[in-house]
């Protein structure tokens, strides 16, 4: 593969699940790569990392919102590969979708919109090893698998049940925009910003409390 002779044979992908912690949904995105070592000779693969623009399909799309990634974490990113062997390298990403500050009473469902749904994980990696211990060799594989997107259903339950009944007894959200009255250069505009500290209260820190032991 590539013209080397360490070899990807295989790779899967855990489903996504999204619970509420820390004021937003999190998951984690974790996938496992098998690498062999067709030689007589051990290799020594070091610099496991992954290549910029990988994609997470339509998952990146959240309506309404937006979806935030940490950094990769590879396990193990250096290791010794025996003769005729197969090591696991795992990739972990950290998945977060809602802030921890909502601007309006819907914003920390909009992890729900995609429950349930199929999305394609895309990415590249890269290492080097060596079997000879001086030279050095470069391997450049890729991942492409169709996961499903997973929400705790209590948590979800209780985040509909929350938002509406926040939207019935205080429909405001927690800066909005309200008529006002300023004149210039002979023109009068309307534009006022409001500020609704009990909204702001709710959805900033009673709600996600609330979700957080749900």
């Amino acid at each position: 593969m590539n013209g080397t002779e360490i070899k990807q044979v295989g790779f899967e992908c855990d489903d996504l699940y999204f619970d509420f912690r820390d004021r937003a949904y999190r998951a984690t995105l974790v996938c496992k790569v098998y690498l062999y070592n067709p030689l007589e000779s051990a290799l020594d693969v070091k610099d496991v990392a992954v290549l910029h623009g990988y994609s997470l399909g339509d998952l990146e799309d959240v309506t309404g919102g937006s979806l935030s990634t940490g950094e990769w974490a590879i396990n193990p990113s250096a290791f010794s590969l025996n003769p005729q062997e197969t090591k696991t390298v795992t990739f972990s990403l950290p998945l977060e979708i809602g802030s921890w500050v909502p601007i309006s009473v819907s914003d920390a469902t909009e992890v729900v919109s995609k429950y349930g749904e199929h999305v394609t994980i895309n990415y590249q990696y890269t290492l080097g090893y060596t079997y000879d211990g001086s030279e050095w060799k470069h391997f450049e594989g890729e991942v492409q698998e169709i996961v499903q997107v997973k929400v705790d259903t209590s948590t979800v339950a209780a985040d509909y049940l929350l938002s509406g009944g926040m939207a019935i007894i205080d429909p405001n959200t927690a800066i909005s925009f309200s008529v006002g009255s300023l004149k210039i250069s002979g023109l009068r505009l309307n534009l006022k910003l409001g500020f609704d500290p009990w909204a702001f209260i709710w959805n900033g820190f009673l709600k996600p409390y609330i979700l957080e032991r749900t």
